[in-house]
């Protein structure tokens, strides 16, 4: 149901009743039909190419006594590493 907004005059009297109404709008927030479509933009101009971002050049694993593998460091392509986690069912 739309909700159709009080028009109050001068010495009205504050019901709950509709008090109770606004307060029923609000929580609907009542929203109307969508409009019409704008108008579409040009597109703008592409940006510039970012960076090559760096892959992985090697891998080394770390094992426990039992072979488990239990971490490691990858060695990227621009010559940084990073650490390597397990994490998983023991």
């Amino acid at each position: 149901m739309a909700y159709t907004p009080t028009e109050w005059k001068d010495g009205d009297v504050i019901t709950a009743e509709k008090m109770n109404k606004l307060e029923q709008a609000v929580q609907n927030e009542q929203v109307g039909p969508a409009g019409p479509a704008g108008k579409d933009g040009a597109a703008g101009k592409d940006g510039a190419a970012g960076k090559a971002g760096a892959s992985v050049k090697a891998i080394k694993l770390t094992t426990d006594e039992s072979g488990k593998v239990t971490g490691g460091e990858a060695t990227l392509t621009d010559e940084s590493t990073v650490q390597i986690t397990v994490s998983g069912a023991e």
